[in-house]
């Protein structure tokens, strides 16, 4: 009885095992899917062929070690930018003319050929900022004039007590037809400075300049002729025999 039940067991797996092998051939599994290396399943994937950057180390075609460039490129650009959105911002200001204080505040003017300041007192400023082709007056004796970023603009003062200043100016005239002990100009290219015989001695200081000239005007009804003078740009420094430095304006000797 054993051996038989043996018998039927060995049987009935059998049976099994062909009934496997018989559905494996009627049905055979799907194949593996492609393996493609990262990099092609990328390009594929992309719908083209992109082949790798050569790089070409001669010397000829070295790429810098540093951005140094492009840094400077930038910064320069963005100075531009900056500049333009200045000129832009400055441009759009609205003209003012106003007491403020004890300071005559004229800005931003564009054109105004007619600007007159009376009845200023020696406890009185005056400040002149960004105008442009303009005239101003200033009647009566102020204690300081300043003009300050101003271009193609003349000013006619009678007494000032301390100082006319003009710095950061373009194609500038002032003109005293009193007395002024001082005459300050600092960055500026192209002044006239127009003196009456109340101001021959004033003294005339520049930093930084070009083109300034200074008329002495003779008093009214006299036959002399205006006397106008140059301001020396360039400099020759020399050491004397003193030891000591001695600067002379080019083409002047030190004796």
């Amino acid at each position: 009885e054993e051996e038989e039940e043996e018998a039927e067991v060995l049987g009935a797996a059998e049976a099994v095992h062909q009934q496997q092998q018989q559905t494996q051939e009627e049905f055979p599994p799907p194949p593996p899917p492609q393996q493609l290396p990262p990099n092609k399943w990328r390009r594929k994937q992309a719908g083209k062929h992109t082949p790798p950057k050569k790089f070409d180390n001669s010397a000829n075609n070295a790429q810098p070690q540093c951005g140094f460039k492009l840094l400077a490129d930038a910064a320069e650009a963005t100075e531009e930018e900056s500049a333009a959105a200045q000129a832009a911002a400055a441009a759009a200001k609205p003209p003012k003319f106003a007491l403020e204080g004890k300071k005559w505040a004229v800005e931003n003017q564009i054109g105004n050929k007619n600007i007159v300041i009376k009845d200023v007192n020696p406890r009185q400023t005056v400040y002149v900022y960004n105008c442009v082709d303009c005239v101003i007056t200033v009647e009566g004796k102020a204690n300081n004039i300043t003009l300050d970023k101003c271009k193609k603009t003349g000013v006619v003062f009678g007494d000032v007590l301390a100082t006319c200043e003009l710095v950061n100016c373009v194609s500038m005239q002032v003109q005293c037809t009193g007395a002024v002990p001082t005459v300050a100009i600092d960055k500026v290219d192209g002044c006239m400075v127009y003196l009456g015989p109340g101001s021959y001695g004033a003294e005339i200081t520049t930093a930084k300049c070009s083109e300034v000239n200074v008329m002495c005007v003779p008093p009214e009804g006299s036959e002399e002729e205006p006397l106008e003078t140059p301001v020396p740009e360039q400099f020759v420094t020399t050491r004397g025999a003193d030891g000591k430095w001695h600067t002379v304006p080019m083409g002047h000797s030190a004796g």
